[in-house]
């Protein structure tokens, strides 16, 4: 047990309502469970992270050996500069200056990153990038990325990966079908970063590092955790961060 890699799991705060609190909604840190049972799975410790204040970051930084920014609400546009869409939904600004300071902590402690959905979205502003607010809105000939007729567990749509990429190693496959859940997208490509995938109608699908001998760091747009029984491809992106954590030296 204790060779197993810590992994983050970042988190986000919804007001629940419980029986235990008598029918009142009280404040709960929440994440997927799935992200959990993944990591297990594949070998490493789930930890949750709770969105707490950015001097807290390099202390969870140094604590595990690799984090996924897991999903959730939209990144605000004021955290990359811009005046907010009026399609933008449900923003929390506390979590962006937090999980942004947790990547910064992450990198400079060389640790694993593996980032999905809003986690890739917030990947990308750290690194001095800027988000697509609404793909509808702003992409005339978008495919559907947010499905409604299929289950989680379900792909809807391709992805094209770039054979270059360390994408591509991992998965071995130029074209992978994904599941989709978003309204918002990459826009600028923030400084470091390289697009390894796309959607058909070019919406960028997944990011990594430019620099190929770095610690591990993999965006994907899509959720990975909820495909690894029906698709081996899937699983190995999981598993490769986490080969990549229990690397990590403290």
């Amino acid at each position: 047990m204790s060779n197993k890699p810590l992994i983050g799991l970042t988190s986000t705060v919804m007001s629940i309502n419980t029986i235990e609190t008598q029918n009142e909604n009280v404040d709960t840190i929440v994440v997927y469970n799935k992200f959990a049972e993944t990591v297990r799975d594949a070998g490493g410790i789930p930890v949750v992270i709770p969105m707490g204040k950015p001097e807290e970051a390099d202390y969870y930084a140094k604590l595990c050996d690799g984090i996924i920014f897991t999903g959730g609400e939209d990144i605000s546009s004021i955290t990359y500069g811009e005046e907010p869409h009026p399609k933008v939904k449900k923003v929390n600004k506390h979590r962006d200056d937090f999980e942004i300071e947790l990547v910064k902590k992450a990198r400079e402690n060389e640790r694993a990153i593996l980032a999905m959905c809003r986690g890739y979205h917030l990947l990308n502003v750290s690194y001095g990038g800027t988000i697509v607010q609404d793909v509808v809105s702003e992409f005339d000939d978008a495919i559907n990325h947010f499905q409604s007729s299929a289950t989680r567990t379900e792909p809807s749509h391709t992805v094209t990966i770039d054979e270059n990429s360390k994408l591509y190693k991992i998965v071995g496959e130029k074209e992978v079908a994904v599941n989709s859940f978003h309204h918002q997208a990459i826009g600028e490509v923030g400084k470091g970063l390289r697009v390894a995938a796309r959607a058909a109608d070019g919406i960028i699908e997944a990011l990594e590092l430019e620099d190929d001998e770095a610690t591990f760091l993999l965006g994907t747009q899509w959720h990975p955790e909820e495909l690894r029984h029906e698709n081996k491809n899937m699983m190995a992106i999981i598993t490769n961060f986490i080969e990549a954590a229990s690397k990590i030296k403290k």
